[in-house]
């Protein structure tokens, strides 16, 4: 009975300090910046032989989906002046406050591999390719001349995502979690 009341009295003292132990911070992460940020702007392309720009109505997507206690789905398109833009998606580790997404390989002979990482840095979103402030750019491959994936916006600009369903099912998705799966240790 003595050693019962022991073991019960280790349990209660384990469950309370469960409890009272803060919570990873990567599902907190995750949380606070899960959702789709979207700014609507007008931009311009320069037609030769004419003075004046042709202005068309532009968009920056940004998504992010928690997919498991660690990594999130990223998928960003940002258009720039002259239709160029950058595009990318992927998974996204979380990795000392931020989530990171990394190529396995670089697409450019020579250069580094794509490290792009995306967080809340003072009340909005930071997206930036350069893993040292000093740094240069690591993901040139996936943006036009004018484009660039060192991007930020409020974060009073996130809305839930209401096509979840459609978004788990497209292609680019998919193909995240499969290069996530091939590159986690057996």
């Amino acid at each position: 009975m003595k050693y019962t009341g022991i073991l019960l009295i280790g349990a209660a003292l384990a469950g309370a300090a469960m409890a009272a132990t803060p919570a990873s911070p990567a599902p907190q992460a995750m949380e606070r910046i899960a959702g789709v940020y979207k700014h609507r702007f007008t931009s311009g392309l320069i037609v030769p032989g004419q003075e004046e720009t042709e202005s068309y109505q532009a968009e920056d997507i940004v998504e992010i989906v928690p997919y498991d206690r660690e990594h999130v789905y990223v998928r960003v398109h940002l258009d720039f002046f002259n239709g160029h833009s950058c595009g990318i998606h992927g998974m996204a580790r979380f990795e000392d406050g931020m989530f990171v997404y990394r190529d396995p390989e670089s697409l450019v002979a020579g250069e580094p591999p794509c490290v792009l990482k995306i967080g809340e840095v003072d009340g909005k979103l930071m997206l930036t390719d350069r893993p040292f402030p000093e740094g240069g750019r690591t993901c040139e491959a996936y943006c036009g001349a004018r484009g660039s994936l060192n991007y930020e916006i409020g974060m009073d600009q996130r809305r839930p995502i209401r096509y979840l369903a459609r978004l788990k099912a497209s292609r680019q998705y998919k193909a995240s979690i499969d290069g996530l799966r091939q590159r986690a240790p057996d």
